[in-house]
């Protein structure tokens, strides 16, 4: 019997969903295994909630493993100040602007459910890097038009019109 596309993706959710998903299995009191088939210890090494956030703003590499190993509930605790210094001094923003900002990316989530596009929700065309260089080249920063943008306006492959409807891998 073959299953719809549809029913596949809530049944593989649903066996990873108690694995993955709970919060008070510490990695000292024991880990859960990822998933029935790969019966491995599921282990955090990186996180990206919004694209580019740890990269752009997250400085020393001591730091960075600390993000991509934090949780977006302590994010404000541990990264506001780093975060406000290094916009500070990487984009030349004023205290308040970069507080701005730092508030902005932090807590490092992304929002599900929004169709209203990047940064509230995400769907596959959002140019998320744009739309991110326009805040601090833009909206918190002074405004540098040459800075806005990446120069990549759209994918060099189209949307699949079905799930999962992004373009497959590129050869090579």
């Amino acid at each position: 019997m073959r299953f719809p596309t549809t029913a596949r993706l809530v049944l593989g959710l649903t066996l990873l969903a108690p694995a993955a998903c709970d919060d008070t299995m510490a990695p000292e009191s024991g880990q859960r295994a990822a998933s029935l088939i790969m019966n491995q210890p599921l282990r955090q090494v990186d996180r990206m909630g919004l694209p580019a956030v740890n990269t752009a703003f997250v400085s020393a590499s001591a730091d960075k493993n600390a993000f991509n190993l934090g949780t977006p509930a302590t994010d404000e605790a541990a990264f506001l100040g780093t975060l406000t210094q290094v916009i500070m001094a990487r984009y030349g923003l004023n205290a308040a602007q970069a507080g701005a900002l730092a508030n902005f990316v932090l807590p490092d989530v992304l929002p599900l459910g929004d169709l209203s596009g990047f940064p509230n929700g995400r769907r596959p065309a959002d140019d998320v890097i744009d739309i991110e260089l326009g805040l601090i080249f833009g909206v918190f920063g002074p405004a540098v038009p040459a800075l806005q943008s990446d120069n990549v306006d759209a994918n060099d492959r189209a949307f699949a019109a079905t799930f999962p409807w992004l373009a497959g891998p590129n050869g090579g």
